[in-house]
């Protein structure tokens, strides 16, 4: 028997159903972890498996490129900013368009090395940051802040980062692991995260729990209701409410909201007792909660408290749990007429 024509071929390849857009699109969507709030790595297999099928068609590339946008923007090196920024306006004239990557609403940064004096770096995470300003609404960073004196900053960078950190005017979600984003410069002194009016969640570690600018920053920012402090400094004797509510008129708009701070650290590194004095008369309405969360240890580790918390709340904050976390919560005292009914208490918890 003679092998089948070139035209019989097509006509039989035709006769096989193809699967519409929507189906394809469930089939690509299902390779992703179920959890919609993960950021994930490029060495993921996920991630791996969503380049490939950008390569399968023009319809899986088109879906594939968008979700790889949305849930892969996970930039650990500077080589990898530096790719991210030359694919930034790249648009392939023969396939589907996709995305813009300045469109993104996740991201994670964290491309310098031990030291934070890198110009290069720090123009690109300007450059990255001025880009994806418009749409970012959640972003993680890790950046060794801590390792450059502004004394010896000859090369600007904490300007440098400062002027892209200021763009972000529509972020909601701010996560900032290990050092605390210190990027005060001679003509400007307010931290970057109350600059951002948006902001409804806060993660900062190191943070001096006794400085009046903190509590005044998180008063006055309109919208954040959950603020995460992991292994805060100074935090004994630091009546958390007393410092809150009194940054602002007692009528203020600001201080009606409902609010939760987390003091998060390792076992042992937060005060047994927390002063309480005064909490039934300055938050009667109970407006305020106070927790604090102690990471848990593991039995063998080589790790230091540090190294522990900064890499349990990384991973809290990649998936999207952190904000689902619950601690021990700080009671306080009774609201007034209450007294007799509770008992008074002796000023800690």
């Amino acid at each position: 028997m003679a092998p089948p024509s070139k035209r019989e071929m097509a006509t039989t390849t035709t006769k096989y159903p193809k699967l519409p857009p929507e189906l394809l699109q469930l089939v690509v969507e299902s390779v992703l972890p179920a959890n919609p709030h993960a950021l994930i790595p490029l060495t993921h297999s996920a991630a791996r498996t969503l380049l490939a099928l950008t390569r399968v068609s023009r319809v899986t590339y088109q879906i594939a490129s968008r979700l790889l946008r949305q849930r892969c923007l996970y930039i650990e090196t500077s080589r990898r900013l530096g790719s991210v920024l030359l694919c930034m306006h790249r648009l392939v004239p023969t396939l589907p368009p996709t995305l813009s990557l300045r469109h993104v609403t996740s991201l994670y940064l964290s491309p310098f090395g031990e030291s934070l004096d890198d110009q290069p770096t720090a123009m690109w995470v300007r450059e990255l940051l001025c880009e994806v300003a418009e749409t970012l609404r959640r972003l993680v960073v890790q950046m060794p802040f801590r390792s450059l004196d502004p004394l010896d900053d000859h090369l600007s960078v904490r300007r440098t980062l400062r002027e892209g950190f200021e763009q972000l005017t529509g972020l909601e979600e701010f996560v900032c692991l290990g050092d605390y984003p210190a990027l005060s410069v001679p003509d400007g002194h307010t931290d970057v995260w109350r600059l951002w009016p948006g902001l409804r969640r806060l993660v900062l570690f190191d943070v001096p729990a006794d400085s009046h600018w903190l509590w005044w920053d998180i008063a006055t920012l309109p919208r954040l209701s959950h603020v995460v402090l992991a292994r805060p400094r100074n935090l004994e004797g630091v009546n958390v409410k007393d410092e809150y509510f009194h940054k602002l008129p007692r009528d203020h708009p600001a201080l009606g909201r409902e609010i939760r701070v987390v003091l998060l650290a390792a076992a042992h590194e937060l005060p047994e007792a927390l002063p309480v004095t005064g909490w039934g008369r300055i938050d009667p309405e109970d407006r305020m909660t106070v927790e604090k969360y102690i990471v848990p240890m593991p039995f063998y580790g080589d790790e230091t408290p540090a190294e522990m918390v900064t890499g349990w709340v990384r991973r809290g904050a990649l998936d999207g749990k952190l904000w689902e976390w619950e601690g021990e919560r700080v009671v306080g005292e009774s609201p007034p007429g209450a007294m007799a009914a509770t008992g008074a208490t002796n000023g800690f918890t």
